[in-house]
This record gives structure tokens, sequence and C-alpha cells, in this order.
């Protein structure tokens, strides 16, 4: 994970989230609901990931993205050519879009625009299905 959100380990409500739209104020209702009733036990991170990183150590064809944004750690990872994992970057949960909820409105935009850059890979959201990549 990347050491902006390690904070987050023992309080995910720590880092306030926002939303602009309905459906973002109704997910944020329904997420602050579930982060006060679901929580993760604390532990230490044995890796810290950051922007340009890869994982080739590791045995994998993989690179580290920094997508912050929905929170200031937020990062992606590119697999090979043609597969990255966004997370919460961007969600598809009824259409592809960027993410209804952020820590940072701005340095979300700017992640979804970065992830737009990336042509010809398959995105892979941390809700919902998996869409080929456009300009968001």
């Amino acid at each position: 994970m990347h050491r902006d959100d390690c904070r987050l380990i023992g309080d995910n409500m720590i880092e306030p989230l926002s939303a602009n739209t309905l459906l973002g104020k109704l997910v944020l209702a329904l997420s602050v609901k579930s982060f006060q009733q679901d929580k993760v036990e604390v532990f230490n991170p044995d890796v810290y990931l950051r922007d340009g990183d890869t994982l080739d150590s590791y045995g994998v064809n993989a690179s580290i993205i920094g997508l912050p944004g929905h929170t200031k750690g937020s990062i992606g990872i590119r697999f090979g050519n043609n597969d990255l994992f966004v997370g919460d970057a961007l969600m598809n949960i009824m259409y592809p879009a960027k993410s209804l909820l952020y820590g940072n409105r701005t340095d979300m935009i700017k992640s979804a625009e970065k992830i737009s850059t990336y042509k010809g890979v398959t995105i892979h959201f941390g809700h919902g299905k998996s869409v080929s990549n456009k300009i968001w």
C-alpha cells in the first residue's frame, strides 16, 4: 500500500470523503455506516508502494501508478500492457465514471485524466465490470 494511506488502517474515517452528486451522497451515507461497523484489524504493511515502482523483484510484470484523489494514497497497478487495476479512482456502478467519493476532488479529476492516457488497456474497477479504456 502507499504510505499516505497507512493512517486509514485502524480508522478509515480519519480521512473524510466528500461527494457532489445525489448518488454520491447516498453512497457516502451508506459507506460511513459500513465504515463504523466494519473495522479492519490493525497491521503494519511489509511493502510501501509509490508511483513508478515496479513489482519485477516479486516476479510480477507490473508497475504502480499513483492515483490520489479517492484517498491521498490511492494507487493503480498496471499488469503488462493490457490491464490496469484502478481501485476506487474510477468506478463502474451504472456506467464508467469518476469516483463518486473523494478526499480531494481536484486530485481525483487529475487521476482520472491520467488513467485516460493509458490507451488500449482494460480498466478494472474496485466496483463494477471491467471495460476497455476511454477518455474520462
